[in-house]
């Protein structure tokens, strides 16, 4: 498992068919029809329509025809936003792309290298040697092969880590044979399949184990995988 933007309607002209064509009985009608129309074909986003609905009350007001139960912060109100965003950004200080994690060249913290994906690695017992692998757990009968990366992955930490599994299908394979001393007559290795899992929530924390996990980059997986393994999971991982 790896744990790494109108079309409208002909009905809408039907208002200006209604106009008198006596002139001067109902062009306002008309016009305002016109305007309708004129808003429901463009492309304006809600924030330039209401932009201009209070342009056209705060004209009205000024020429008299604007009616005195309006509140003129109503009609201001679009532009304090606007002010108090523009305020926000000019306040606005961005976060340090370097974090403490990166100084250290701590890989078992999940704050670092904040603008690449990592991949979790654990360290697992495999016969007498410390194996550095992608989490991984046994399949058991009954089960389809996402369960089993899913039970991999709620039982992988104390945290409850949280992910989103990309398809029900693996995106890669690796079989490999056991250490002679775990060899037995029916069982010379294993196939593992792989599983991509993007992480949502949690970050992984097993007590007293430390230094069984890293959170590493693709260019960082040669310091820990064996060159077979690696090359393996170096066809489907990409850039997740």
């Amino acid at each position: 498992m790896a744990l790494a933007g109108r079309v409208v309607p002909a009905a809408a002209t039907a208002g200006l068919e209604a106009a008198d064509p006596i002139a001067g009985r109902d062009g306002g009608s008309a016009t305002a029809g016109g305007i309708e129309i004129e808003i429901e074909r463009s492309l304006y986003s809600d924030h330039e329509l209401r932009a201009l609905d209070e342009a056209q009350k705060l004209a009205k007001k000024k020429s008299d025809l604007y009616g005195e139960e309006e509140d003129e912060q109503n009609i201001l109100l679009l532009q304090d936003l606007e002010d108090m965003w523009e305020q926000k950004f000019l306040q606005f200080k961005p976060g340090a792309r370097i974090t403490e994690a990166d100084v250290k060249n701590d890989r078992t913290s999940l704050h670092r290298k904040l603008d690449r994906n990592l991949i979790l690695l654990v360290r697992e017992k495999l016969g007498d040697q410390d194996v550095w692998m992608l989490p991984q757990a046994e399949w058991q009968p009954g089960e389809t092969l996402r369960r089993t990366a899913e039970r991999t992955l709620a039982t992988l930490s104390e945290n409850n880590m949280e992910a989103k599994f990309l398809g029900n299908a693996p995106c890669g394979h690796y079989k490999f044979k056991f250490p002679q001393a775990m060899r037995t007559e029916s069982s010379l290795g294993a196939k593992i399949f792989f599983f991509k899992a993007l992480l949502l929530t949690g970050d992984f924390f097993e007590a007293g184990k430390k230094g069984h996990h890293v959170w590493v980059s693709k260019e960082e997986l040669g310091d820990y995988l064996k060159p077979k393994y690696l090359a393996q999971v170096r066809r489907f991982l990409l850039d997740l």
